[in-house]
């Protein structure tokens, strides 16, 4: 068996067992051939340590490898309390800085929350993605979003219909809703990163 195992798979003892039982090695052979000894493969299968410095030498004798988690960039700022003007002025594919995402997000932004008005759901410096997917912003009414205006400015918002045709209200969790607003675009959150 070969072949690569994600580095967010948590099942990556399992995976080294399965390749071992498969060539029909005990521990002791599959330790024999990576340059260590029983008790660290026992240790990598049984998930008590994923990374030791014979955790490579175990997947190349098994022909396995790790790939890296996918990576989308930071690219900005968006406001949850605070009023934020974005700065995705980079150039396609770059960032402020790179944050490790869950695979299938292959559209995706990564923006810093700056602000409190969602907390306690979100908190300011956590990373929220966004799946730069489109949607039609009517699907999105209560859930909470990425929002940008026609002004430019950027909200982490949960979205509610206006009062008037094409306009919407921007809802936090603990501060004033921005009412009546014309939206440019809005993205639903995929995934978040508390801030460390």
């Amino acid at each position: 068996m070969s072949g690569m195992i994600d580095d967010t798979d948590s099942h990556i003892g399992a995976r080294i067992r399965e390749a071992r039982e498969q060539r029909g090695w005990s521990q002791a052979d599959l330790a024999k051939a990576a340059g260590t000894n029983q008790a660290t493969v026992d240790r990598l299968e049984r998930g008590q340590t994923r990374r030791s410095k014979y955790s490579a030498a175990v997947l190349k004798a098994l022909d396995l490898e790790i790939g890296e988690r996918p990576r989308v960039p930071l690219v900005g700022y968006i406001g949850a309390g605070e009023e934020i003007t974005p700065i995705d002025d980079h150039a396609l594919g770059d960032g402020i800085d790179f944050v490790e995402v869950p695979p299938g997000l292959d559209n995706a932004i990564a923006l810093q929350i700056r602000g409190d008005s969602m907390s306690p759901k979100f908190d300011d410096g956590d990373i929220v993605i966004v799946d730069k997917v489109y949607v039609d912003v009517r699907s999105l009414i209560g859930r909470i979003c990425y929002v940008k205006l026609t002004d430019g400015r950027c909200f982490l918002k949960r979205l509610r219909l206006g009062n008037r045709p094409g306009r919407f209200t921007l809802q936090s969790l603990n501060a004033a809703d921005i009412p009546e607003v014309s939206i440019e675009q809005a993205f639903p959150i995929a995934w978040t990163k508390p801030r460390l």
